[in-house]
């Protein structure tokens, strides 16, 4: 997986997986503002969600942090060259989502 500078990120996403929905957290850079919404774990839906990701944020890098490094999710998000994907400890994901 690609690895970016920080600064070089247009947003930040934290993503909750399941079966049949994705909890979603997205923070765009330099803004305090968080967006909450669920995914709905179809490729169209996928598809239609990082569609409006590349728009918003014009194709810039977005660091996207889950809880795996394979599995279904993971394969659907690497195909998108401005998804960088950053798989974290489990653990890690429910302190961040604490502070």
């Amino acid at each position: 997986m690609k690895q970016e500078a920080p600064e070089e990120f247009a947003a930040f996403i934290g993503l909750d997986w399941a079966d049949s929905k994705h909890d979603v957290c997205l923070q765009a850079a330099g803004s305090a503002k968080r967006e909450y919404f669920i995914l709905t774990h179809t490729p169209e839906a996928i598809d239609a969600w990082v569609s409006t990701l590349r728009t918003r944020f014009n194709g810039h890098p977005i660091a996207v942090c889950l809880e795996l490094n394979k599995g279904p999710i993971v394969s659907a998000l690497r195909k998108y060259d401005f998804l960088v994907l950053f798989p974290i400890n489990p653990i890690v994901s429910v302190q961040v989502v604490k502070t």
